[in-house]
């Protein structure tokens, strides 16, 4: 995993660099358990987290969140710790889609087999979230349309002019799919190689330069529109500026939590 995508929360781009300004006092935790042997949280005010646990089988790892003012209602299991399925749903509980994403939380949700999938959970207000690792800034729509090539449906045999599909399409500017989730349900893949890196493409609606207050780096979080609401973390440098309109379009990290470390007294 390329550690330059730390970057777009205003963290080193180095994991060792970040791990050494984790001192203690700034680490919430939870109590050992039969679930975990320890599991650390460092939540910055600016909406980046970092999570580090260790499973009491004996599985350690990292995992990043990014947050915002976004809610979604969804549905969340783990396909392996800290990496978790989210059926993200409409307002009516129906499906708009399903994504791989990183969780800070991952006390919070069940873990299952893909052999043997059982209940998801359930949450009405759960925040979505997206870092970037590879991403172009578009000023408008428009410039996107013109930076792409379009799907062309005219003579293929799916195209039905009578059902007003148009002769050519674009994949965007709202679209967001999880790779490894089709390699997961195809078998070419096993579920501790997950990843939830998407092909990521979305229209900004608000965004806000914010600080990360443990280095104080300073960063864009963006929420964004990428078939569902959701919470975008870019690097302060990245050209041309991003603003309400914009559109985000390349590779990013998805993540999701409940909030439980922002949310803890």
């Amino acid at each position: 995993m390329d550690d330059d995508f730390l970057k777009s929360m205003g963290f080193p781009a180095s994991w060792e660099e970040t791990y050494d300004l984790l001192d203690d006092d700034k680490l919430k935790s939870l109590a050992r358990n039969e679930r975990f042997d320890h599991l650390l949280v460092y939540a910055d005010p600016s909406g980046a987290s970092v999570c580090m646990f260790e499973t009491s089988e004996g599985f350690s790892t990292e995992t990043f969140t990014v947050s915002g003012h976004e809610r979604v209602p969804a549905e969340v299991w783990q396909v392996w710790p800290g990496t978790a399925e989210v059926n993200v749903l409409d307002e009516q509980g129906e499906l708009i889609t399903r994504v791989l994403a990183f969780v800070d939380d991952p006390h919070m949700y069940p873990w299952y087999p893909l052999k043997d999938v059982g209940e998801p959970a359930r949450f009405d207000g759960y925040r979505m979230g997206a870092i970037a690792v590879d991403v172009a800034v578009f000023d408008t729509v428009d410039a996107w349309r013109e930076s792409q090539t379009p799907i062309i449906t005219a003579g293929a045999p799916v195209h039905d002019p009578v059902a007003g599909l148009p002769d050519e399409m674009f994949l965007g500017p709202t679209f967001v799919t999880s790779p490894w989730l089709f390699a997961l349900y195809s078998g070419d893949e096993t579920a501790d190689n997950a990843s939830p890196i998407s092909i990521f493409k979305a229209v900004c609606e608000r965004v806000e330069t914010v600080t990360n207050a443990l280095t104080g780096q300073q960063w864009y979080r963006i929420d964004a529109d990428c078939g569902f609401p959701v919470t975008v973390a870019l690097p302060l440098g990245i050209t041309p500026t991003p603003r309400e309109g914009s559109v985000i379009d390349g590779k990013a990290f998805l993540t999701g939590t409940t909030g439980f470390w922002t949310d803890l007294a």
